[in-house]
């Protein structure tokens, strides 16, 4: 996960107006909506959002929120806070890596996430860098499977499977399993909310465009059809993946 520093006001006012939008139905509170429809938790770098009762800046953040009265002050406070924030370590968390992948094993499966942001200017899903890419997830795959000797699955929930560049990166069987996350009741990570950021990390006025449409007729059921793409789950065997050295 990276560094909460530079956290896009256009991109907290967008998931701030979806969290508004539980409260103006009468849903929750701000405060809860917040915990539960934002990225925020995971990108301030507390780790689990479960865990938001007892984390004491998190307390704060959320309790000065919401006694600001305006979109825009609640915009601003959110992006000032997480400039004051150090970046998450990655060792504090159990996962392994390979440039802009990461995975972690749970109850045999590994999960794989993958953060689009490089340093040279282009995207990492460029057609330029798909071998290096598919270098780096088979890097992963290996490096979860020395480490859990019963790791059985790979599993995937990702806006970005609906996009050619980052679905050529897997196996074509791993792939051809996606089928749309329904029924989901929490927005907190990037999964969804990814799609509005380009690789400069800038919210893409299109699909910004779109969003807000929908959110203006949303009235508090299926929240995932307000989001332009779905966010599509892939889960095989990992033995797709010994079958897959491109």
């Amino acid at each position: 996960m990276p560094a909460p520093r530079g956290l896009s006001r256009e991109y907290v006012e967008l998931q701030l107006r979806f969290a508004e939008r539980f409260t103006i139905l009468g849903l929750c509170d701000l405060e809860h909506a917040v915990l539960r429809y934002t990225t925020f938790f995971r990108r301030f770098g507390f780790g689990s959002p479960d865990a938001a009762d007892t984390n004491d800046d998190w307390i704060r953040y959320s309790s000065t929120l919401v006694g600001l009265p305006t979109l825009a002050e609640q915009t601003a406070w959110t992006a000032e806070f997480a400039e004051t924030l150090d970046a998450p370590s990655a060792a504090a968390h159990d996962k392994v890596r390979c440039g802009p992948f990461s995975g972690e094993v749970c109850d045999g499966v590994l999960r794989t996430h993958f953060m689009p942001h490089d340093d040279d200017g282009l995207s990492p899903l460029d057609e330029s860098k798909r071998e290096r890419r598919r270098a780096e997830l088979r890097t992963i795959v290996d490096m979860a499977r020395d480490r859990h000797p019963g790791l059985v699955r790979v599993r995937g929930e990702s806006w970005l499977y609906n996009t050619r560049s980052y679905r050529a990166l897997f196996p074509p069987a791993h792939v051809a399993t996606a089928h749309t996350r329904t029924g989901t009741t929490r927005f907190q990570g990037s999964s969804a909310w990814g799609q509005f950021l380009d690789h400069r990390g800038d919210v893409k006025a299109s699909l910004r465009a779109t969003f807000l449409t929908a959110l203006d007729r949303f009235d508090g059921s299926e929240p995932w059809r307000v989001f332009p793409l779905p966010t599509l789950i892939v889960d095989s065997p990992i033995e797709v993946f010994d079958h897959d050295r491109r």
